[in-house]
């Protein structure tokens, strides 16, 4: 009896076993496998200026219907760079930037939807017709004659109608833009063409309407490039996206010097915070996943990797974190101080887009 019990303990510990290294080989396969499948795809990484000045556009029209509220214009410049792969290989960017208190709304924007096409000029197009008529007539001698006479005649007619006219020529959009969220967004989409290249800095205008007493704030932008890329079926492909940035842009008024402190103050606490979490990325990894179990399910999920980038995603974006809420995850005391500096920041930098004479020291 013990015998059996001994056999039957051996054989449940190999089947456990192997299950687990069955669970190991399929989580390695699921996490390479895409890997090889999009090896083939660009990597487009992107970069945006943290910060923005904005000019008064108030017209008189507006003014006087809207005597609370005034219209501000800003520029911001992205850059987007092709770090491996071919600009042939894109399929188009994604721009979206977002207010994320519903503060600010977008009541203009450039570039706004463009069309083109590769031909240069319109498309001609020839038709021809032709009608003939026509009579022969041929005569020869007789064999004894000394010599031999031929003759022939042609009468006919020929009619050619020919018809041209020319067509617009077929027109795509390379740059598709509108607003979201009731306006409080606004999306840019760009497509690579013959006369449009990806690559490189791009400037978006946009005009956004805010209190009377407004004097900074700070908005996300969400940058997005998608690719097309073989697929596992051979000779598929399916679209894969080749890069994805998000950014705090701190906007305040021109000419406003306290407004700009305030912006450049929170862009020095968003790097400061960011340099921690990297510089804790080990320390964070072990309070997340303190056992084996915890590492061997992430690794499954393939989240290990990311993980510090998802707790910034939670602090930067996730909107205002209490003390309780920091604690909640689990984070090291520098992460900590770090994130409350940065929420100070920002609470700083919101609180100029309402207040009517607050200061910020």
């Amino acid at each position: 009896m013990d015998r059996v019990c001994k056999i039957a303990a051996s054989f449940l510990a190999q089947t456990q076993l192997f299950r687990l290294l069955l669970m190991v080989a399929v989580g390695a396969a699921a996490s390479f496998a895409p890997r090889s499948a999009q090896a083939a795809a660009p990597e487009v990484s992107f970069d945006v200026t943290p910060s923005a000045s904005c000019r008064d556009v108030t017209t008189a029209e507006f003014a006087e219907a809207n005597p609370d509220e005034r219209l501000i214009e800003v520029l911001i410049e992205v850059s987007a760079l092709i770090r491996q792969g071919k600009e042939d290989d894109l399929l188009q960017y994604f721009y979206r930037f977002d207010s994320p208190r519903r503060t600010m709304r977008v009541v203009d924007y450039a570039p706004k939807t463009t069309l083109a096409s590769d031909l240069a000029g319109n498309v001609t197009i020839e038709q021809k017709q032709e009608a003939s008529k026509g009579l022969g007539l041929a005569v020869t001698a007789p064999l004894d004659w000394p010599a031999k006479l031929s003759g022939s005649g042609d009468l006919g007619t020929k009619t050619t109608d020919t018809k041209r006219y020319e067509l617009v020529p077929p027109m795509t959009a390379v740059a598709a833009s509108g607003t979201l969220d009731r306006g409080y967004s606004v999306y840019f989409k760009l497509r690579p063409s013959r006369s449009l290249s990806l690559e490189g800095a791009r400037l978006f205008t946009l005009v956004l309407r805010v209190p009377h007493h407004w004097r900074a704030d700070y908005g996300h932008l969400t940058c997005t490039a998608s690719a097309s890329a073989q697929g596992l079926l051979g000779p598929l492909d399916e679209e894969v996206v080749c890069g994805r940035r998000r950014f705090v842009v701190a906007l305040y008024a021109e000419g406003d010097a306290s407004a700009k402190a305030a912006a450049e103050r929170l862009v020095r606490a968003e790097s400061e915070l960011l340099k921690t979490i990297s510089a804790n990325r080990q320390e964070l990894q072990k309070r997340y996943y303190p056992t084996f179990a915890h590492r061997l399910g992430a690794f499954l999920e393939g989240v290990s990797e990311t993980l510090p980038d998802s707790v910034a995603e939670v602090i930067v974006y996730g909107g205002r974190l209490p003390e309780r809420d920091m604690l909640a995850l689990r984070l090291p005391a520098e992460v900590r101080q770090a994130a409350a500096r940065y929420s100070v920041a920002r609470r700083a930098l919101s609180s100029l887009g309402t207040a009517e004479t607050e200061e910020v020291q």
